[in-house]
């Protein structure tokens, strides 16, 4: 079977992660395959970045939990250690389809066989950033 077909197959929501930081290779590794998606007129009009310091993801998580509704002590991001964030820019029309692009080719990215991410989602603020970046 096509290893593609078979990840989307296979691709599952993960609600609880391993306390373990995925690699700094592994994360960079999902954001490039999130470059390589398909996007409005070839504008690029996404950003994506890892959050891998702790104190910054929790205050994202509870800020989260907050627009979300959610009670206060509730991990929207369920535990795991590091996020991946799709920012795009809010001016442009395409923003929801290309972010959206980018976050399935990171989860499919994901399913072949690297460390499991959370916060690889259906939803992403919008913002004017056209390059990934890290912040590790």
């Amino acid at each position: 079977m096509n290893e593609i077909i078979k990840a989307m197959e296979e691709r599952r929501s993960i609600r609880k992660f391993k306390p373990d930081m995925p690699t700094k290779e592994d994360l960079e590794q999902i954001i490039e395959a999130g470059l390589y998606a398909a996007n409005g007129m070839g504008k690029q009009a996404t950003i994506t970045s890892a959050v891998t310091n702790k104190e910054l993801r929790d205050r994202l998580s509870e800020i989260n939990a907050k627009i979300g509704g959610w009670k206060e002590g509730f991990d929207p991001f369920y535990g795991a250690p590091a996020i991946l964030i799709v920012l795009a820019d809010k001016n442009w029309a395409n923003r929801v389809y290309d972010g959206s692009l980018v976050m399935g080719n990171m989860m499919l990215a994901q399913t072949l066989g690297h460390s499991l991410l959370p916060a690889i989602g259906s939803s992403f603020p919008e913002f004017g950033h056209k390059k990934s970046t890290y912040h590790f």
